[in-house]
């Protein structure tokens, strides 16, 4: 497996993997706008344009044309945004990688934006928020994000139902959609076994390649605040929601995305394996949850690691005479503080993240979405081939460097907690619950 990349006169870039012995290939197409651009009469505007994309372009106004396009071929088409980038995705055969890229195009820097379809538009974006709002965990998600990026464009949530509480103004997301969506702002990833030449070749015929360059800057409005606000006390959100059974608990502690290997060290040894210290405790142990994981998110500066449950609302504070949910996941940070991991723990748990990471590199769409979001996102960087990952970042971890991870960072005054469900107890009780991590 070889990455090569390219950038073209107009701005445009490419990065292609080779890959042997497979039809099909994986196409992702970066384009660097996301809710962290977004101006506060814009809040859901990157996510809406990603819908309007496949509404229709001038060389293909009817919206059916451009799926047909791809169910013609038997090729698997989404796209989704975030805060960093909106990304389009598709996989089809090698064959058709041609025809493909120039329907890609042609979506991305062509779309017309009718009117009427945009008004339509609207209504299925609020219904997909809705859908959304409708799980607790994803709002204890979204209350989290508020909180940990307080004060700086990453605080700001993709898309909420609050931002649709007014109708977009149509001339501001034409300005938004010509201001972002052009070549030298894009990044196409592929994953394949056609030729560096061959992707090349068909680029040429696009859009991507044959629209001019711009030198327009991003207008003031549009700018990212990478700022955020010193914390130096528990942030909590409890959001009330009657009828449901269950309590959704969220406990973030914010970070620096340059420890994000480390982190992700440490998040295998208390979340994946059946053997990890979340899964132990709170299922195999006390029988208290079936759904628990500790997860991460990183941007360019700073990230945020997460522990997360879920479990009857009787169970949170106390399981029977036992303590429930949230006073074992305190207990295990404060043991965690005083005596840190352990070395057969950290042998397990790089054997575990070898193995996982083999088996992903067996998908191409891993390859595709790791390369290209490392070229967007730090474009002046080697990008490490997805099956070197391990070799290169992991393997010399040691359990000094999570023990000092963990000092670093697990501690109340850079911790977020919310709590969606049921309410159980009041803002005071359970800051002081918590504040008893430090203890």
């Amino acid at each position: 497996m070889t990455i090569t990349t390219y950038i073209y006169p107009n701005g445009f870039k490419l990065i292609h993997e080779k890959v042997t012995n497979l039809s099909a290939s994986s196409i992702n197409v970066f384009c660097d706008v996301g809710s962290i651009y977004e101006p506060s009469n814009l809040r859901g505007a990157s996510h809406f344009v990603e819908h309007m994309c496949f509404k229709g372009t001038k060389r293909v106004p009817n919206p059916k044309d451009i799926f047909l396009t791809y169910d013609k071929i038997g090729a698997f088409l989404n796209a989704y945004t975030e805060k960093r980038y909106t990304c389009y995705t598709v996989k089809c055969d090698s064959d058709y990688i041609e025809n493909v890229v120039v329907m890609m195009s042609d979506m991305m820097l062509n779309s017309t934006f009718n009117k009427s379809e945009f008004k339509k538009e609207e209504h299925v974006v609020v219904e997909e928020n809705v859908k959304s709002e409708d799980v607790p965990s994803n709002l204890m998600h979204d209350e989290l994000t508020e909180m940990i990026y307080k004060g700086s464009s990453f605080e700001h949530n993709v898309d909420k139902l609050k931002y649709h509480d007014n109708k977009f103004d149509y001339d501001e997301i034409i300005k938004y959609y010509t201001l972002f969506y052009k070549p030298s702002r894009m990044v196409l990833s592929i994953t394949t076994s056609c030729s560096f030449n061959d992707i090349k070749r068909f680029l040429k015929t696009t859009d991507f390649v044959k629209q001019p360059g711009s030198t327009q800057e991003i207008p003031p409005e549009y700018m990212i605040t990478p700022c955020i606000k010193p914390q130096d006390d528990i942030r909590i959100k409890i959001i009330d929601m009657k009828g449901y059974r269950t309590s959704h608990l969220g406990i973030s502690f914010r970070v620096e995305s340059s420890d994000k290997y480390v982190i992700n060290l440490f998040t295998t040894i208390m979340s994946g394996p059946m053997s990890s210290r979340l899964f132990s405790l709170l299922r195999e142990e006390n029988g208290l949850t079936y759904t628990s994981s500790v997860y991460t998110n990183y941007h360019k500066v700073y990230g945020d690691i997460t522990i997360y449950a879920e479990t009857e609302k009787s169970k949170v504070l106390q399981n029977g005479k036992k303590p429930g949910v949230l006073p074992l996941i305190i207990s295990e940070l404060k043991h965690l503080l005083k005596n840190g991991i352990t070395k057969k723990e950290i042998e397990m748990a790089k054997q575990y993240k070898k193995g996982a990471l083999k088996i992903a590199s067996e998908d191409i769409d891993n390859l595709t979405g790791h390369n290209g979001e490392n070229y967007l996102i730090h474009p002046t960087e080697e990008v490490v081939p997805f099956k070197y990952l391990y070799e290169k970042h992991y393997k010399n971890i040691t359990v000094s460097d999570i023990n000092k991870m963990i000092q670093k960072y697990i501690r109340p005054s850079l911790m977020s907690v919310a709590l969606v469900g049921p309410k159980i107890i009041n803002e005071t009780n359970l800051h002081k619950m918590l504040n008893d991590i430090k203890a």
